[in-house]
């Protein structure tokens, strides 16, 4: 039985429409497990920024503690208070960001210069600090990259380096933001405990993630300077 020449043609013909409707449907599941994984690492970055960071500088002041007992009572009531009253604000917070995550909602950032003051003050660092320019108008995803650069510097400082003397210098240069953190310490070469450090790989995985650069130079006995470069051109998400 031969087939009517209308309908072999149609037998033949590529529907476009088709083609570009099964595309579609094949890239949802590759899209959303991509906004999965990039909303995993957001968290991931902003629970290692927060409470990673003050548990581990609760452990180092109770380590001091444990010395101190013996021979300082009386300064060591006292640093016994402010871990305590550190650990209180730790909670507050992450009842925060608990509601904020309930509610669908992400946590707001405070100032820049609050947040270096506030980790400055958290790690006891008596850092030189310069802030030049109008940081809190830049896209939240520049800000998130710089409190991460900044905060892991510093913690790596008050962790490693064996110094205070640290300097954070952040400023807006065109086009991008630049951020400089420097301390005089021992050097990463020197660090010898079982630290994975995470912390620098989360660090680069973000700064990377906006097509921005990082740069860490280290040389023992003459400290750690960590550089980064972020573009501000993007957009905020």
């Amino acid at each position: 039985m031969s087939v009517p020449r209308e309908q072999a043609s149609a037998f033949g013909r590529h529907d476009p429409s088709a083609t570009a409707e099964s595309s579609a449907r094949a890239s949802v599941p590759a899209t959303v497990e991509s906004l999965m994984l990039e909303e995993r690492t957001r968290w991931a970055m902003t629970i290692h920024d927060g409470l990673t960071q003050s548990v581990t500088s609760a452990i180092l002041e109770l380590q001091v503690l444990r010395h101190r007992i013996e021979t300082e009572p009386k300064r060591a009531v006292a640093s016994l208070r402010e871990v305590e009253e550190a650990i209180r604000h730790d909670l507050r917070e992450i009842r925060e960001v608990l509601f904020q995550l309930d509610a669908g909602r992400l946590p707001a950032d405070p100032a820049f210069s609050t947040f270096v003051r506030e980790l400055v003050e958290r790690w006891k660092l008596p850092a030189r600090v310069t802030i030049e320019g109008d940081l809190d108008t830049l896209p939240r995803a520049v800000l998130e990259a710089a409190h991460g650069v900044v905060a892991e510097s510093l913690a790596n400082a008050a962790k490693h380096s064996g110094s205070k003397d640290v300097s954070v210098k952040v400023a807006c240069e065109p086009g991008a933001l630049r951020v400089e953190v420097t301390d005089r310490g021992r050097g990463i070469a020197a660090v010898t405990d079982d630290d994975p450090h995470f912390g620098l790989r989360l660090l680069h995985t973000r700064v990377h993630e906006i097509g921005g650069s990082i740069e860490i130079e280290s040389t023992p006995g003459h400290g750690v300077r960590v550089i980064a470069v972020l573009p501000v051109g993007g957009e905020s998400r």
